[in-house]
């Protein structure tokens, strides 16, 4: 154990988590069940989980196959492809504060939509056919790969977005989102194991294309509930009419 943790064992004295903070009556295991039984009570929610299990699921994946693509077949050495993986990962770190301010203007569906299932769709490809039409350039490959890290950071409305399904039932709303993050991680590997062998690495990146518009086409049903309550009090029906006129 280091000394940090030391100290906060021994002398830290925060009342906080002292005591009970749920609230009286409530039972976990009930609120553990309604984590998963909202997906069931509201269909949106599910939805909301899946697109959440698939926005993130090629890139599970492609960590699984790229590698032996990038150095295998394209021509890049271990530490290229690692420093590719680097530049990914930056733009997809700060394109996640630009989508945020982005969906808050244009909407939630719409930012989802065109900046996140569309453009990943397109990106997928492009990570597969840039590299393999220029060979060993590090410059296109960087370029394709950081606007796939962008595309990616255009899911991030749903954070927003699925809680607004589920008004009174936020926290549990937001557990089913969660269980689609977690799934992911399996989700995308899966994939690659399935399809690798018959289809290949071109095929791997179609099928993650096709899932990415099939996520554009799930996100079209997750409208926020009417009794939605934006946090400066508005309500949800202006709320929604005002981001898909494009107004803040």
């Amino acid at each position: 154990m280091t000394l940090g943790g030391l100290l906060a064992l021994f002398l830290v004295r925060e009342p906080t988590g002292r005591s009970r903070l749920a609230p009286p009556g409530e039972r976990p295991l009930a609120t553990l069940a309604g984590s998963v039984s909202i997906m069931r009570r509201r269909p949106r929610v599910a939805i909301g989980a899946a697109v959440r299990v698939f926005s993130t699921g090629s890139q599970f994946g492609f960590l699984v196959c790229m590698p032996f693509f990038f150095t295998e077949t394209v021509g890049f050495t271990t530490s290229a492809w690692l420093r590719l993986l680097s530049v990914m990962f930056t733009a997809n770190i700060f394109a996640n504060l630009f989508f945020g301010a982005v969906g808050d203007r244009l909407g939630w569906q719409r930012t989802m939509t065109w900046f996140g299932a569309v453009a990943c769709a397109v990106t997928c490809l492009a990570l597969y056919y840039v590299p393999l039409a220029a060979g060993p350039d590090f410059a296109a490959a960087a370029v394709v790969a950081a606007l796939y890290g962008i595309a990616l950071a255009g899911y991030v409305p749903i954070s927003a977005l699925v809680p607004a399904l589920a008004p009174r039932h936020k926290g549990q709303a937001m557990s089913a989102l969660n269980l689609g993050a977690g799934a992911s991680t399996f989700a995308g590997p899966a994939v690659v194991a399935l399809a690798l062998g018959p289809f290949g690495v071109a095929g791997i990146v179609w099928i993650f294309a096709g899932l990415h518009l099939a996520t554009a086409v799930a996100i079209r049903f997750l409208e926020p509930d009417p009794e939605f309550t934006a946090p400066d009090g508005a309500s949800a029906a202006p709320l929604g009419a005002e981001l898909h006129a494009g107004r803040p």
